[in-house]
């Protein structure tokens, strides 16, 4: 594995830790300027105070795996939503991305594991129709007035044409069981959190 391989890995435990951080510095202070403080602190702990010969980052990627393009989106959105104030996909953009993961999980998932006459992940390793079909979303998205969701929706094919993660699947950047758990969650809970609130109860599933 080169170092290229490890940069979204590595922004997805940071990004991860973030959330979690950032949740718990709610509770432990009002002010905004002491909240960020707090989360730098911890953050800096996480990534490089050993725990058991691993960091709590090297813990997590262990448990859970590598992240996909579309959940390191999500979690940078409530990372710089908490402590920023700042909103990187409306609501109705990150209501409709939950919503197509699902769709797409219910599909993708039952036929991967072998329940139908056709594995869609290994149409994937050549991904031409993939593209296309993320592509053209993106481009009707557009068109609709969501141009944050449009941008989303092809940042997996910029990531997988740049190499960035050391899978050579393009379903390895668009989805993964803890967004897809987590999605399902969110969906069915009949709002949005706007974190990882659940996160734990989706890794649950994936284990």
């Amino acid at each position: 594995m080169n170092i290229v391989h490890q940069i979204l890995p590595v922004a997805g435990q940071v990004l991860l830790l973030a959330v979690l951080f950032a949740m718990l510095a709610e509770k432990l202070a009002r002010d905004v300027r002491k909240r960020k403080l707090i989360v730098a602190v911890l953050l800096v702990a996480g990534l490089f105070v050993p725990v058991n010969g691993l960091s709590l980052s090297q813990w997590l990627r262990s448990a859970l795996g590598d992240l996909s393009v579309i959940t390191l989106v999500i979690l940078l959105n409530s990372v710089v939503n908490r402590l920023f104030n700042v909103q990187l996909l409306t609501p109705p953009a990150r209501k409709n991305l939950l919503s197509g993961i699902v769709l797409v999980g219910v599909l993708f998932y039952p036929l991967a594991l072998g329940l139908g006459p056709v594995d869609p992940y290994a149409f994937a390793y050549a991904p031409l129709w993939m593209t296309v079909l993320l592509s053209l979303a993106s481009v009707l998205t557009w068109f609709r007035g969501q141009r944050d969701l449009a941008v989303v929706l092809l940042l997996p094919v910029v990531a997988f044409n740049l190499k960035l993660l050391e899978s050579s699947n393009l379903w390895d950047y668009l989805l993964d069981p803890i967004l897809f758990a987590y999605a399902v969650v969110q969906l069915l809970a009949g709002r949005n959190f706007g974190d990882f609130k659940l996160f734990f109860s989706a890794a649950k599933v994936k284990n």
